[in-house]
């Protein structure tokens, strides 16, 4: 490859990916280079690396036989989720017609050869995986079953804490993604359906609620960016199934979308507010702003960003809507400059985002 005038990091890419005479790239030499498809994209457009090198260093980024692998990764998934409906379907259709004890003994069974099966194949096996998850969720079927049957009078927050309670275990053995989503669900949901019944609580008054949502959300959250271990640190076996990016995206996504309901009911209620909701939105707020300076400056990502900045912004709009509407405009000027105020916000956001991203956070190029 000739020697070019490039910058240094470009330098340390293509020295990395300069070919050797016996044969292709070898993945060890670009351990430690921050790679992606917009990188070779750019150094291909500069002129910097050949387009042989870039279509070679594109297959090993992004194998053909991942394809294979995912398709069958989604067929066995989508094969138990319908194993699993139809399991839930036949006891709501045949509900009258089958005996008490068969009902819970054909659950149970369920149950069991799940969990057998889920043991004889390891959890490093994905159908294992599976399989823990299916008995993960009949269990949930065997406590409903239990409660009709002999109507236990049991509150329903009771029943999914119990679920929790019951899949604990399984969750902290398994290291399966979709269980620890199971397992957190059904502790919101738990605390939601108990604060809801509890007559000493006031209903009136939400924003509490979900502020408590939120930071449930966000120790699992903490958690998760605290026990992965940095990109140029050494990796760790232990917390590697934690690495997949979509895991910070879900938890994130549930933060955002309890930390809204808060600022939007002080928002729309700012001169009448109670001192709970004016507290749980100033927590709210104030969760927002290290949120944002986690994902910029700890672990930047793009992508975090973009969620926390869709939901300021509508925000920003929702908010200088109620502004306009009560005092200034009537509806039809109120929609004009609440629709000029969107696209200010919006693009402004997409605008610090494109710098961002040109600056090369998301590959950890840049700490400020």
């Amino acid at each position: 490859m000739p020697h070019l005038n490039v910058p240094p990091q470009d330098k340390r890419i293509v020295a990395a990916m300069d070919r050797q005479p016996e044969g292709p790239i070898d993945p060890d030499r670009l351990k430690g280079v921050a790679l992606d498809r917009h990188l070779l994209d750019e150094l291909s457009q500069r002129g910097t690396i050949s387009a042989d090198v870039r279509l070679e260093s594109l297959n090993w980024l992004h194998p053909a036989h991942l394809w294979a692998r995912w398709a069958m990764v989604m067929l066995m998934a989508f094969g138990i989720a319908l194993v699993l409906t139809g399991i839930i379907f036949f006891f709501a259709f045949n509900w009258a017609s089958i005996p008490d004890l068969a009902k819970l003994a054909l659950i149970e069974a369920g149950i069991i050869l799940c969990a057998f099966g889920a043991w004889l194949l390891s959890r490093e096996n994905l159908a294992g995986r599976l399989l823990l998850m299916a008995a993960a969720v009949l269990t949930g079927v065997f406590l409903a079953v239990f409660g009709q049957i002999y109507q236990t009078g049991a509150d329903a927050w009771q029943l999914f804490a119990l679920w929790a309670a019951l899949i604990t275990l399984w969750t902290l053995i398994g290291r399966f993604l979709p269980l620890w989503i199971l397992w957190l669900g059904l502790i919101n949901l738990a605390f939601y359906l108990w604060w809801d019944s509890t007559p000493l609580l006031r209903k009136d008054d939400t924003s509490a609620l979900y502020l408590i949502h939120a930071l449930m959300i966000g120790l699992v959250l903490l958690a998760r960016e605290w026990l992965l271990p940095d990109e140029d640190g050494p990796e760790s076996e232990a917390f590697h199934w934690l690495s997949p990016q979509w895991t910070r995206w879900l938890l994130l996504a549930g933060m955002l979308v309890f930390l809204f309901p808060p600022l939007m009911i002080w928002i729309a209620n700012w001169e009448t507010a109670s001192l709970q909701v004016v507290l749980s939105a100033l927590v709210a707020g104030v969760i927002t702003l290290v949120l944002f300076l986690a994902f910029r400056f700890w672990r930047p990502d793009i992508p975090a960003l973009a969620m926390e900045f869709l939901m300021i912004c509508i925000l920003v709009v929702m908010g200088l809507a109620i502004l306009l509407y009560d005092n200034l405009f009537d509806s039809l000027g109120t929609t004009f400059f609440t629709a000029i105020s969107a696209i200010i916000c919006f693009a402004a956001a997409a605008g610090y985002l494109r710098h961002l991203l040109a600056l090369g956070i998301d590959r950890g190029e840049v700490g400020q």
